[in-house]
């Protein structure tokens, strides 16, 4: 999977006041706690708990998750996905163009 689309799109969704779920990119979770991390550790969004458990990932919320200044500017930056991006319900399609 496409780690830029991916954090691409779960950006996008939280700018927009929505919180996308794991389910949505039918990821284990252990691929949607490190793409979250990456998000939470690249300051591109606040509001981020990840709970580990025998040094696995065990839980992740972004229930709370928001957009920051930096986050915005990743979206902008990377503007020329948003005119293939759908939203969250076409997203498992936009991730095979």
């Amino acid at each position: 999977m496409d780690k830029k689309k991916l954090i691409y799109s779960i950006l996008k969704e939280l700018e927009q006041g929505n919180v996308p779920e794991r389910e949505d990119y039918e990821l284990r979770i252990e691929q949607w706690g490190e793409i979250v991390l990456l998000i939470k550790n690249e300051g591109y969004a606040t509001g981020i708990a990840v709970a580990f458990g025998d040094n696995t990932i065990a839980e992740v919320s972004i229930s709370s998750a928001k957009i920051t200044m930096k986050g915005i500017e990743f979206l902008e930056e990377n503007s020329g996905l948003a005119k293939t991006y759908k939203g969250i319900k076409e997203v498992r399609d936009w991730f095979k163009l």
